[in-house]
Protein backbone atom coordinates (compact mmCIF):
# COMPACT_ATOMS: atom_id res chain seq x y z
CA UNK A 1 0.00 0.00 0.00
CA UNK A 2 2.94 2.61 0.37
CA UNK A 3 4.24 2.16 -3.21
CA UNK A 4 0.65 2.80 -3.92
CA UNK A 5 0.15 5.83 -2.17
CA UNK A 6 3.64 7.12 -3.08
CA UNK A 7 3.10 6.50 -6.79
CA UNK A 8 -0.45 8.22 -6.79
CA UNK A 9 1.19 11.19 -4.92
CA UNK A 10 4.10 11.31 -7.43
CA UNK A 11 1.50 11.09 -10.62
CA UNK A 12 -0.19 13.70 -9.34
CA UNK A 13 2.91 15.84 -8.66
CA UNK A 14 4.33 15.58 -11.65
CA UNK A 15 1.12 15.96 -13.99
CA UNK A 16 1.07 19.38 -12.60
CA UNK A 17 2.84 22.53 -13.82
CA UNK A 18 4.12 23.57 -10.76
CA UNK A 19 6.26 20.41 -10.61
CA UNK A 20 8.48 21.98 -13.84
CA UNK A 21 8.25 25.33 -12.45
CA UNK A 22 9.86 24.38 -9.19
CA UNK A 23 12.43 21.68 -10.78
CA UNK A 24 13.17 24.45 -13.33
CA UNK A 25 13.36 27.51 -10.96
CA UNK A 26 15.53 25.28 -8.75
CA UNK A 27 17.63 24.15 -11.38
CA UNK A 28 18.06 27.92 -12.57
CA UNK A 29 19.37 29.08 -9.40
CA UNK A 30 21.55 26.72 -8.59
CA UNK A 31 23.18 27.12 -11.87
CA UNK A 32 23.57 31.06 -11.60
CA UNK A 33 24.74 30.54 -8.33
CA UNK A 34 27.62 27.63 -9.22
CA UNK A 35 28.46 29.69 -12.21
CA UNK A 36 28.77 32.76 -10.24
CA UNK A 37 30.97 31.49 -7.72
CA UNK A 38 32.95 29.60 -9.99
CA UNK A 39 33.39 33.37 -12.16
CA UNK A 40 34.48 34.70 -8.73
CA UNK A 41 37.27 32.34 -7.58
CA UNK A 42 38.85 32.57 -10.99
CA UNK A 43 38.75 36.02 -10.73
CA UNK A 44 40.29 36.23 -7.68
CA UNK A 45 42.81 33.21 -8.07
CA UNK A 46 44.24 35.46 -10.93
CA UNK A 47 44.72 38.23 -8.74
CA UNK A 48 47.43 35.71 -6.39
CA UNK A 49 50.80 35.39 -7.38
CA UNK A 50 51.13 32.19 -8.65
CA UNK A 51 53.11 30.76 -5.80
CA UNK A 52 50.42 31.35 -4.02
CA UNK A 53 47.49 29.85 -6.26
CA UNK A 54 47.31 26.63 -4.16
CA UNK A 55 46.56 28.00 -1.29
CA UNK A 56 43.35 29.36 -2.66
CA UNK A 57 41.11 25.93 -2.26
CA UNK A 58 38.43 24.91 -4.79
CA UNK A 59 36.58 22.97 -2.82
CA UNK A 60 36.11 25.54 0.06
CA UNK A 61 35.49 28.09 -2.43
CA UNK A 62 33.55 26.99 -4.59
CA UNK A 63 31.93 23.60 -4.15
CA UNK A 64 31.13 23.95 -0.28
CA UNK A 65 29.25 27.23 -1.22
CA UNK A 66 27.18 25.80 -3.89
CA UNK A 67 26.39 23.25 -1.00
CA UNK A 68 25.27 25.82 1.10
CA UNK A 69 23.47 27.68 -1.69
CA UNK A 70 21.24 24.70 -2.48
CA UNK A 71 20.20 24.35 1.38
CA UNK A 72 19.23 28.08 1.86
CA UNK A 73 17.33 27.32 -1.66
CA UNK A 74 15.39 24.34 0.27
CA UNK A 75 14.33 26.48 3.04
CA UNK A 76 11.73 28.08 0.11
CA UNK A 77 11.16 25.38 -1.61
CA UNK A 78 10.42 22.79 0.90
CA UNK A 79 7.54 24.54 1.83
CA UNK A 80 5.71 24.80 -1.84
CA UNK A 81 6.43 20.99 -2.02
CA UNK A 82 4.55 20.02 1.08
CA UNK A 83 2.13 22.29 1.27
CA UNK A 84 -1.07 20.15 0.01
CA UNK A 85 0.52 16.92 1.19
CA UNK A 86 -2.08 16.17 4.26
CA UNK A 87 -3.50 19.94 4.16
CA UNK A 88 -5.40 19.20 1.12
CA UNK A 89 -6.67 15.83 2.04
CA UNK A 90 -8.18 17.70 5.08
CA UNK A 91 -9.49 20.18 2.90
CA UNK A 92 -11.31 17.83 0.36
CA UNK A 93 -12.29 15.37 3.46
CA UNK A 94 -10.95 12.71 1.21
CA UNK A 95 -8.81 11.93 3.70
CA UNK A 96 -11.73 10.02 5.11
CA UNK A 97 -11.54 7.17 2.48
CA UNK A 98 -8.09 6.24 4.04
CA UNK A 99 -9.66 6.42 7.65
CA UNK A 100 -12.15 4.04 5.89
CA UNK A 101 -10.24 1.47 4.10
CA UNK A 102 -7.58 -1.28 5.14
CA UNK A 103 -4.24 1.33 4.78
CA UNK A 104 -2.83 1.78 8.60
CA UNK A 105 -2.09 4.97 9.30
CA UNK A 106 1.50 4.27 9.06
CA UNK A 107 1.36 3.20 5.37
CA UNK A 108 -0.69 6.34 5.06
CA UNK A 109 2.16 8.34 6.18
CA UNK A 110 5.07 7.14 4.73
CA UNK A 111 3.76 6.59 1.37
CA UNK A 112 3.31 10.45 1.45
CA UNK A 113 6.71 11.25 3.13
CA UNK A 114 8.74 8.37 0.56
CA UNK A 115 6.74 10.29 -2.63
CA UNK A 116 8.10 13.97 -1.06
CA UNK A 117 12.00 12.62 -0.71
CA UNK A 118 11.50 10.96 -4.26
CA UNK A 119 10.43 14.82 -5.27
CA UNK A 120 13.54 15.98 -3.56
CA UNK A 121 15.84 13.23 -5.08
CA UNK A 122 14.47 14.64 -8.28
CA UNK A 123 15.62 18.71 -7.45
CA UNK A 124 19.05 17.36 -6.33
CA UNK A 125 19.74 14.81 -9.36
CA UNK A 126 19.69 18.61 -11.25
CA UNK A 127 22.71 19.72 -9.89
CA UNK A 128 24.72 16.24 -10.97
CA UNK A 129 25.77 17.67 -13.66
CA UNK A 130 27.93 20.19 -12.23
CA UNK A 131 30.34 17.12 -10.87
CA UNK A 132 30.52 16.15 -14.15
CA UNK A 133 31.09 19.99 -15.44
CA UNK A 134 34.18 19.89 -12.93
CA UNK A 135 35.68 16.04 -14.28
CA UNK A 136 38.73 17.22 -15.44
CA UNK A 137 39.44 19.49 -12.52
CA UNK A 138 42.20 17.66 -10.07
CA UNK A 139 40.59 17.76 -7.05
CA UNK A 140 42.71 16.62 -3.64
CA UNK A 141 39.90 14.91 -2.26
CA UNK A 142 36.38 13.59 -3.32
CA UNK A 143 35.02 12.75 -0.35
CA UNK A 144 33.93 15.69 0.24
CA UNK A 145 31.55 15.92 -2.91
CA UNK A 146 30.11 12.57 -1.75
CA UNK A 147 29.58 13.68 1.51
CA UNK A 148 28.03 17.01 0.65
CA UNK A 149 25.54 15.26 -1.79
CA UNK A 150 24.57 13.22 1.69
CA UNK A 151 24.15 16.30 3.46
CA UNK A 152 22.12 18.44 1.38
CA UNK A 153 19.73 15.18 0.54
CA UNK A 154 19.16 14.36 4.79
CA UNK A 155 18.64 18.02 5.01
CA UNK A 156 16.02 18.18 2.29
CA UNK A 157 14.57 15.27 4.81
CA UNK A 158 14.77 17.31 8.18
CA UNK A 159 13.19 20.30 5.66
CA UNK A 160 10.61 18.06 4.55
CA UNK A 161 9.44 16.39 7.62
CA UNK A 162 8.86 20.01 8.87
CA UNK A 163 6.60 20.49 6.19
CA UNK A 164 4.70 17.59 6.79
CA UNK A 165 3.99 17.81 10.01
CA UNK A 166 2.94 21.44 9.20
CA UNK A 167 0.56 20.22 6.29
CA UNK A 168 -0.98 18.05 8.56
CA UNK A 169 -2.36 20.98 11.04
CA UNK A 170 -4.07 22.66 9.02
CA UNK A 171 -6.41 22.71 5.86
CA UNK A 172 -5.64 25.69 4.28
CA UNK A 173 -1.52 25.03 2.04
CA UNK A 174 -0.74 28.25 2.02
CA UNK A 175 -0.99 28.32 6.05
CA UNK A 176 0.57 24.74 6.38
CA UNK A 177 3.62 26.40 3.71
CA UNK A 178 4.36 29.40 6.25
CA UNK A 179 4.04 27.42 9.01
CA UNK A 180 6.61 25.08 7.34
CA UNK A 181 9.02 27.84 6.70
CA UNK A 182 8.87 29.34 10.25
CA UNK A 183 9.55 25.93 11.57
CA UNK A 184 12.11 25.38 8.80
CA UNK A 185 13.79 28.89 9.94
CA UNK A 186 13.72 28.08 13.74
CA UNK A 187 15.24 25.04 12.76
CA UNK A 188 18.24 27.23 10.83
CA UNK A 189 18.34 29.53 13.66
CA UNK A 190 19.50 27.69 16.56
CA UNK A 191 22.97 27.67 15.26
CA UNK A 192 23.11 31.34 15.85
CA UNK A 193 21.27 31.00 19.14
CA UNK A 194 24.02 29.09 20.25
CA UNK A 195 26.85 31.79 19.72
CA UNK A 196 24.53 33.87 21.62
CA UNK A 197 24.67 32.31 25.34
CA UNK A 198 27.02 31.97 27.95
CA UNK A 199 25.94 28.52 29.26
CA UNK A 200 28.47 26.05 27.85
CA UNK A 201 25.46 22.88 28.25
CA UNK A 202 23.09 25.14 26.51
CA UNK A 203 25.30 26.20 23.85
CA UNK A 204 26.27 22.68 23.35
CA UNK A 205 22.65 21.62 23.42
CA UNK A 206 21.70 24.06 20.96
CA UNK A 207 24.58 23.11 18.42
CA UNK A 208 23.60 19.73 18.66
CA UNK A 209 20.00 20.64 18.00
CA UNK A 210 20.75 22.77 14.98
CA UNK A 211 20.24 20.83 11.45
CA UNK A 212 22.93 23.45 10.40
CA UNK A 213 26.27 21.85 12.50
CA UNK A 214 25.02 18.39 11.06
CA UNK A 215 24.90 19.57 7.91
CA UNK A 216 28.16 21.57 8.03
CA UNK A 217 30.23 18.52 9.55
CA UNK A 218 28.92 16.52 6.14
CA UNK A 219 29.81 19.22 3.62
CA UNK A 220 33.17 19.65 4.85
CA UNK A 221 33.49 15.15 5.24
CA UNK A 222 33.38 15.23 8.76
CA UNK A 223 30.23 12.56 9.00
CA UNK A 224 29.72 10.98 12.32
CA UNK A 225 26.90 8.49 13.99
CA UNK A 226 25.67 11.53 15.93
CA UNK A 227 24.72 13.00 12.59
CA UNK A 228 23.33 10.28 10.93
CA UNK A 229 21.63 9.62 14.45
CA UNK A 230 19.98 13.35 14.46
CA UNK A 231 18.17 13.03 10.90
CA UNK A 232 16.95 9.27 11.76
CA UNK A 233 15.57 10.35 15.52
CA UNK A 234 14.12 14.03 14.00
CA UNK A 235 12.18 11.57 11.17
CA UNK A 236 11.01 8.93 13.37
CA UNK A 237 9.51 11.97 15.48
CA UNK A 238 8.00 13.69 12.46
CA UNK A 239 6.11 10.79 12.03
CA UNK A 240 4.70 9.92 16.06
CA UNK A 241 3.35 13.73 15.55
CA UNK A 242 1.54 13.00 11.69
CA UNK A 243 0.05 9.68 13.59
CA UNK A 244 -1.22 11.80 16.43
CA UNK A 245 -2.85 14.35 14.36
CA UNK A 246 -4.14 11.63 12.08
CA UNK A 247 -5.35 9.62 15.34
CA UNK A 248 -7.14 13.25 16.86
CA UNK A 249 -9.17 13.52 13.54
CA UNK A 250 -10.22 10.25 14.31
CA UNK A 251 -11.88 10.77 17.64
Amino acid sequence: MISLICAKELKSFFKSPIAYVILGLFSLLVGWMFFSQLSYFLENIQKLPVHMRHEYDFSNEVIIKVFGNVNFIFIFMVPILTMRTFAEEFREQTIDLYFGSVVSDFEFILGKFFAVIIQGFALIATTLIFPLLLANINLSDMTFLITGYLGIFFNFIFFATIGLVASSLVKNQIIAAMVAFVGILAAWMLAVMSQLTSNYLLAELLRFLSVNHHFENMVKGYVSFSDFSFYLCFFMFGILLIKKRLEVRKW
